[in-house]
């Protein structure tokens, strides 16, 4: 592998490794301290010159002790010139020992090939090199000056180079490791960088996503959750926070739904409803990891689209019955009723008339019957507009006030500051006009007086505005309250059953919902809840 030695760099140091050598000086020269002072091994250390040794064991323990304090107190990687003088000193600290106990006979010699192979990884390009080839030229220094000094055979000269060569050998072997092993760090630096990036990617798309996404473990407790859930489980709740850690329990419908995905994996799993919201939600469940870290994904999807595509298909099918049935029906019906007057004008006693009024308004029943259903499969496509909702609304109680025979009271409460919506008009003045008429209706059957409140706000957790309409009726009983927006459904002799029905569909095509909340008695009243005016793309016009 060629080396990269044309330039000379410090690369920074691990701490750890670095911790790691200076422990490492402070063992050495502590136990060669010891050893000397003890006498362990006096026939080795010290043997030629005692004072000698003493002085350079006894200075280099103290900046070993010096150095590894420094390290402990400044966090910071010591520049280069700061490792370099410290491995400096660990090899002239070694030769002077090792000239002091009889030179390369001594063993001390081989205590070089840590430092070389230290400072080849602490630091790079030139230096290491400098640093084998300083050892070298201190231990041949150190054995031609044991040979001159003591007088003692040059056959030592041979082993002092085999070891220079050796130095030189592991600084090049441990500077190809270090290559490597730096290569591998920067390759695995740089993936986990992707990695990191992928990741807040994938939070970030998580967070952003329409689709609910709840990730519970094997406890069934939550580990994630993103903001279109929370929004679609209701929101945030007092008391009932909505987050990692938090058990799924909490959402009891949507814990009711898991526990039934695992016992019937193959059914697929009915629409529900949350106490605090009134969206219809359809959850889908996939296992994630088999074993002991097994984890369950949901997804949580608003049912309104798919009930918008399905109405659209059930409104074509409707068109095309009624449009073939009309005249089946309208013709004889018509006959009907022309007959039922010219034997009117002809009766004689009130036992004619009676039944001659009982089966014109049942001609007139099943003729707006057949009036509602024509105009339901006829609806055309939304003809949306931003709307001030309580302006809109206070031009609307007008335009009403001005059709009715009797007196009526309609209220106008705003909650929050005016609120805009997107939405149809027309269709509007349609649904508005339906649940007035039913609220006025029962509440002069209740109390006698013909009254009606509208509130506008906006929900808290989700943004949405909504509208709620309450009157001084009985309410809807609650064996009903699931069947009211069914069509032809209806608690009165003189209605159509349709006209709930046909609120609810208009709410639909203009992304909207309609819903009865019934839990108390005194608070009874339907709710428009509209879609937010900056977060829907209108139809494209046909």
């Amino acid at each position: 592998m060629q080396l990269n030695i044309g330039k000379v760099t410090a690369p920074p140091a691990p701490d750890s490794l670095l911790k790691v050598y200076g422990y490492y000086r402070v063992i050495l020269s502590s136990a060669l301290l010891t050893m000397y002072l003890t006498g362990v091994a006096t026939r080795i250390l010290g043997a030629e010159m005692p004072q000698l040794f003493l002085g350079t064991v006894g200075i280099y323990t103290v900046l070993c002790l010096l150095s590894l304090i420094s390290l402990k107190i400044y966090r910071a990687t010591p520049g280069i010139q700061m490792l370099f003088f410290m491995l400096l000193t660990d090899m002239v600290a070694i030769t002077l020992m090792m000239h002091a106990s009889g030179g390369l006979e001594s063993g001390l010699g081989f205590l070089m090939l840590a430092t070389v192979a230290a400072g080849s990884i602490l630091v790079a390009g030139q230096l290491a090199l400098l640093l084998a080839a300083t050892a070298s030229i201190c231990v041949m220094l150190e054995t031609l000056s044991t040979s001159m000094i003591l007088g003692q055979s040059k056959e030592s000269i041979f082993p002092a180079g085999i070891l220079g060569i050796l130095l030189f050998a592991t600084a090049l072997l441990f500077q190809v490791l270090t290559q490597r092993i730096r290569l591998a760090q920067t390759i695995a630096a740089e993936k986990a960088i992707e990695s990191e990036q992928l990741q807040q990617l994938n939070e970030s798309i998580v967070k952003r996503m329409r689709t609910g996404i709840v990730v519970v473990d094997r406890q069934d407790n939550i580990t994630l959750i993103n903001s279109a859930a929370i929004q679609l489980l209701g929101g945030q709740q007092p008391g009932k926070p909505l987050g990692a850690g938090q058990p799924l329990s909490l959402i009891m419908p949507l814990y009711q739904q898991l526990d039934r995905w695992k016992t019937y994996r193959w059914l697929r799993t009915p629409t529900f409803k949350t106490p605090t919201s009134s969206i219809e939600i359809q959850a889908n469940f996939t296992s994630l990891h088999q074993g002991e870290d097994k984890q369950t994904l949901i997804f949580l999807e608003d049912t309104r689209s798919l009930s918008q595509h399905a109405q659209q298909l059930k409104l074509a099918s409707l068109g095309r019955l009624t449009g073939s049935i009309a005249h089946e029906i309208r013709n004889p019906l018509g006959a009907i009723s022309h007959a039922s007057q010219l034997l009117a004008e002809q009766a004689t006693d009130d036992s004619q008339a009676k039944l001659l009024d009982i089966v014109q308004r049942h001609c007139l029943r099943v003729n707006q019957i057949v009036e509602n259903v024509l105009q339901l499969s006829r609806q055309k496509i939304p003809a949306f507009q931003k709307i001030w909702l309580r302006q809109w609304l206070k031009k609307f109680r007008n335009e009403y006030m001005d059709t009715q025979r009797t007196p009526c009271i309609m209220e106008i409460e705003t909650l929050n500051k005016d609120i805009q919506i997107f939405f149809d008009p027309g269709h509007l003045s349609q649904i508005l006009t339906n649940l007035v008429d039913n609220g006025l209706r029962y509440s002069e059957q209740a109390t006698g007086e013909r009254w009606v409140r509208l509130v506008v706000c906006r929900d808290t957790a989700s943004e949405l505005p909504f509208l709620d309409v309450f009157d001084r009726g009985p309410g809807v009983p609650l064996e009903d309250q699931n069947a009211i927006f069914e069509p032809f459904f209806t608690t009165s002799h003189e209605g159509s059953g349709l006209g709930l029905y046909l609120a609810k569909e208009l709410c639909g095509v203009n992304y909207a919902s309609l819903n009865y909340f019934g839990e108390e008695s005194e608070d009874r009243h339907f709710r428009i809840g509209f879609s937010h005016p900056d977060r829907v793309l209108p139809r494209p016009q046909s």
